[in-house]
């Protein structure tokens, strides 16, 4: 399993990492030019005849880059132009129109940097970026990590104005003793997950992440009307896409960290709890089937349900948690007592035959349990009210680790 680390690169580097980035650039539009040339002549070339070219010209060049790093930069063109290529093939095979599809195009004034394994060394908590021999490498000191690298890139921030390195590097999965419980998660728009593992419905309070979707919303359409009143390229109109891109990105941040935060306390909950199986319910082709209005339209297509699946996937692989998916059409209907269907009014759900009554989403998440565990019906009486969970900005996780997973103990390693 990889770990990401995101490490500051110090001021006295600053020039020479904007240096990099530059000469990066160079090397990727030379590479999108030359792809673009040959695919307008309508010549097919290999991946070793592209590779013979750009060493050719890179050796006629002075660039401060590592040897490995100038490779990575025209890589990065050659992986794309194979990948939409393919994505043009498949599309044609269907009949599709493939006139939108487009080879790489863009040039780049500045491109991320990449340092493969032979041009990271780590040493005594320091952290060098070689550049070759006869160039200044960059020092970091007093990095965290304590296992050596496999791969860093170096990119630069819009928000802090700064170039940062991200480190990524090969840890150990956590090994614990799998948990007997089930958790069954249902996922909603209105509140993003609602739990239940066989006693105590979880629900977390979507207020917060709703309401920043919908400040959201709101900043896109006011920039998008002053936009549209601007010429195309004009001053205030690159003012104003500037705006739009610092105001997204900040909201982009916060609405991450909200989800980010659920996740961990959802996964903290089951390790807490014993639970070894999380039952996620499968909503594939639900947009596809969204034609309920324009508002609740809006809402299902910005549904990021799939987001918080994947990071609820990935947090628990690290946990040793399994997942599982299940279907859940008409989960929110059935009376999960009598089995009798039912539509459920506004939050709350009425069975009209047993009389049962609890919150609308915990019958989904209930009744997703029931699907998995194969249990017939349910003991009301041991059914207790839903507990919530509200975002605040410092949620913490309910299991606390005491040491950090990825970091190797170095201290019992005899020294020569």
């Amino acid at each position: 399993m990889d770990k990401t680390y995101i490490l500051p690169i110090p001021e006295e580097y600053q020039v020479l990492a904007r240096e990099l980035s530059k000469q990066s650039g160079k090397i990727y539009s030379k590479a999108v030019s030359f792809l673009k040339r040959m695919n307008k002549k309508g010549i097919k070339i290999s991946q070793k005849t592209f590779d013979r070219y750009m060493e050719w010209w890179i050796h006629q060049k002075d660039f401060v880059l590592h040897s490995q790093s100038k490779q990575a930069a025209y890589q990065q063109v050659w992986i794309n132009y194979i990948a939409t290529f393919r994505k043009i093939q498949k599309a044609k095979k269907k009949g599709k129109d493939t006139s939108r599809i487009r080879l790489p195009y863009k040039n780049k004034k500045y491109n991320k940097v990449v340092f493969k394994e032979s041009a990271l060394r780590l040493k005594n908590n320091i952290l060098i970026l070689s550049n070759g021999k006869e160039h200044e490498a960059i020092v970091l000191r007093d990095v965290v990590i304590k296992t050596a690298p496999k791969y860093a890139e170096l990119i630069y921030h819009h928000s802090k104005k700064k170039y940062y390195l991200h480190v990524v590097i090969e840890v150990d999965e956590m090994k614990s003793e799998k948990g007997k419980g089930v958790l069954a998660v249902d996922l909603g728009v209105i509140h993003p997950m609602v739990c239940f593992d066989g006693q105590n419905v979880l629900i977390y309070n979507g207020g917060v992440l709703n309401s920043k979707l919908r400040y959201r919303n709101k900043k896109i359409a006011e920039f998008q009307q002053k936009l549209s009143l601007c010429q195309k390229g004009s001053k205030r109109f690159r003012k104003l896409e500037n705006a739009k891109r610092k105001v997204l990105r900040k909201l982009n941040n916060q609405i991450r960290d909200v989800l980010e935060k659920y996740t961990s306390h959802l996964i903290g909950y089951c390790v807490k709890n014993n639970i070894g199986t999380i039952v996620l319910g499968d909503l594939k082709g639900i947009r596809n089937r969204a034609k309920h209005g324009k508002v609740s339209n809006q809402k299902i297509h910005q549904w990021m349900f799939r987001k918080v699946a994947r990071r609820i996937e990935e947090k628990a692989g690290f946990a040793g948690i399994d997942i599982v998916y299940v279907k859940e059409n008409g989960t929110s209907q059935v009376c999960p007592v009598c089995g009798s269907k039912n539509k459920p009014r506004n939050r709350n759900y009425e069975c009209s035959k047993c009389g049962f009554r609890y919150h609308r989403d915990g019958v989904g998440a209930i009744n997703i349990y029931k699907k998995y565990t194969g249990t017939k019906s349910l003991v009301v009486g041991r059914l207790a009210c839903p507990a919530g969970v509200r975002f605040k900005s410092h949620l913490c996780c309910p299991v606390e680790w005491n040491t950090h997973l990825w970091e190797k103990d170095h201290s019992t390693e005899k020294t020569a």
